[in-house]
């Protein structure tokens, strides 16, 4: 059989369409008159012949199954001593927690409790750290030093 491309380009390329087409039609008429015969020998096989294919293909599909019921516990095998392995891992595996210790400033320490002090009205000794504590509190930004204190003594 041809493939037609680019059918009446010109009158010569038609000519060669109508040749390729009565050549394809000829061509199936004979494959379609040769089934019959085709289809006449392969019926006179005898009975010996089909129960051969007939076994042949009951062994092959027997064969398939025998493999994927073999196949089925390797597999669920492979999984489960995956598995074991994953979790003997995971556990002789020391866990490492990082430490969150903050970073502690002795002087802002040292300010938080002058500032503690100058909250709870503490001694008259105290009041030129309050002030100095007070100043310094001014100049924190608002984010930075929550307790703040509003009303600040002068």
């Amino acid at each position: 059989m041809q493939i037609i491309r680019n059918p009446q380009k010109n009158e010569d390329e038609n000519e060669l369409v109508e040749q390729a087409i009565a050549n394809d039609q000829q061509e199936l008429r004979q494959t379609l008159e040769a089934l019959p015969v085709w289809a006449q020998a392969a019926t006179e096989q005898g009975d010996e012949f089909w129960q051969r294919q007939r076994s042949f293909v009951w062994t092959r599909i027997s064969a398939v199954e025998n493999r994927s019921a073999v196949r089925a516990p390797i597999l669920a095998w492979a999984l489960i001593g995956t598995m074991m392995a994953v979790s003997g891992w995971l556990l002789e595996r020391s866990v490492i927690v990082p430490s969150h210790e903050a970073a502690v400033d002795a002087d802002h320490e040292l300010l938080m409790e002058v500032e503690r002090m100058v909250q709870i009205d503490g001694p008259l000794a105290l009041e030129p750290a309050a002030l100095l504590a007070q100043e310094m509190v001014q100049d924190l930004p608002g984010r930075d030093y929550p307790a703040r204190k509003e009303g600040a003594r002068q």
